[in-house]
């Protein structure tokens, strides 16, 4: 393979590599508060953080498509002692009512 075909290879996989995130990316968004555009990363990190610690996400992915209210189970959790603040509390909300998993 001669130079000059290996230099146009990389550069059409670097000028192509912005076009295969975007597909990977969640649909935009509106009126999502603290959640940017359909991003829901800080949702998934403040359940990281806070309720894996007693038991799994798949036990959060139960629910939602259980359909389970999960404001209501949020509340419970807070009882039990998952302090969260109302950032937190606005990014879950949102998550939970957004979420593809919930039918």
């Amino acid at each position: 393979m001669k130079l000059s075909q290996a230099l146009s290879y990389v550069i059409t996989l670097v000028l192509a590599a912005p076009l295969w995130a975007s597909q990977d990316a969640p649909p935009p968004g509106s009126n999502l508060g603290n959640v940017v555009g359909g991003d829901f990363k800080k949702a998934h990190a403040i359940i990281q953080a806070k309720c894996t610690l007693c038991h799994t996400d798949k036990r959060i992915d139960a629910a939602l498509s259980a359909n389970k209210d999960m404001a209501e189970i949020q509340r419970e959790m807070e009882r039990r002692g998952a302090g969260l603040n109302a950032n937190e509390w606005e990014v879950l909300g949102i998550y939970w009512k957004q979420n593809p998993l919930k039918k």
